[in-house]
């Protein structure tokens, strides 16, 4: 199965439920990630939630949609999902579980945060990670009763062990993950190798393609055309053939400081072999201008769709 995010669409944070999921079908593609359950509702009428599942089964295309950034400790990046619950976040993620498992969506992603939250938030980063498990290990029995699962994206601010660890101690019966190998970038681990962990656990696979260039005191991810970056799709692919497969044209281009001895002792997990790899591949970049518009995402899609479609 070959999707798209619904804001990889050519316009695709303007078009409605229906018209994106005319937009993805009409460009060959079998399924539409919504960026949320409010992108398909804005009040999460489910009347109007399945209207938008008849319209994707007469298109024959399948569904999914993000729930949204998943953090008690941080409630401000949480809103959409504390204002479904009425206030409050785990009722929140409830509700939206429920509304998602009525159209069929049992896959959900899901992020902890942003970037800087892990280094720049008031609350520690491990007090935010050890907050999401366990409102999600108290989720876990809605979970099972719906027979949905919860992904935990790769984003920038979280690292693969971490994602491992959490799945394993909540359960892979409910926690999955949605692997998105440009993300792991931000985090010096090598895509290749950072496949490998989360493999056996993986349920999505987020592609699109970047580069890392050095600059002052370190170096930053700029993304590519799909083929032209650093990550080894043939090497990736076969590691996962059960994901479902989801075109997501990225926006952010991340600085990561890797010559400032206090950025890299907060970052214990950092593999020395694969920080030199990270660093292999600047090298190899070298100092060429980046020559593609980092602020017209969708310009890239066409060389993903032809890159991935029959």
């Amino acid at each position: 199965m070959i999707g798209i995010i619904k804001s990889s669409l050519p316009d695709g944070r303007s078009l409605a439920a229906v018209e994106a999921l005319q937009a993805a079908s009409q460009l060959g593609l079998q399924g539409l990630l919504f960026n949320s359950l409010f992108d398909i509702s804005p009040t999460l009428d489910p009347a109007e939630l399945h209207a938008v599942r008849q319209e994707a089964d007469r298109l024959g295309l399948e569904i999914s949609s993000m729930l949204g950034i998943v953090n008690p400790a941080l409630p401000a990046r949480s809103q959409p999902i504390i204002d479904a619950g009425a206030g409050d976040l785990e009722a929140g993620v409830r509700r939206l579980v429920e509304l998602a498992a009525g159209i069929g969506i049992h896959d959900m992603f899901f992020l902890i945060g942003m970037i800087e939250d892990r280094f720049e938030a008031p609350v520690s980063w491990q007090a935010q990670f050890d907050g999401v498990t366990e409102m999600l290990a108290r989720c876990a029995p809605l979970l099972r009763q719906h027979g949905s699962k919860l992904l935990l994206k790769t984003h920038e601010e979280v690292t693969t062990p971490e994602v491992v660890a959490l799945v394993e101690k909540v359960g892979p019966d409910v926690l999955g993950i949605a692997f998105d190998p440009v993300n792991v970038l931000c985090r010096l681990e090598d895509p290749v190798a950072a496949a490998r962990r989360v493999a056996p656990y993986a349920a999505q696979l987020y592609v699109d393609d970047a580069v890392v260039r050095f600059q002052e005191n370190g170096i930053r991810r700029f993304l590519a055309p799909l083929g032209e970056g650093f990550v080894d799709w043939d090497a990736i692919l076969p590691l996962m053939p059960d994901a479902k497969v989801w075109i997501e044209m990225h926006a952010g281009q991340f600085a990561m400081p890797v010559f400032d001895s206090d950025w890299l002792r907060m970052q214990p997990e950092v593999a020395l072999n694969e920080f030199a790899a990270v660093l292999a591949m600047a090298a190899k970049f070298g100092a060429q201008k980046v020559p593609w518009d980092q602020a017209d995402r969708v310009a890239r899609l066409p060389q993903a769709l032809r890159r991935l479609l029959p």
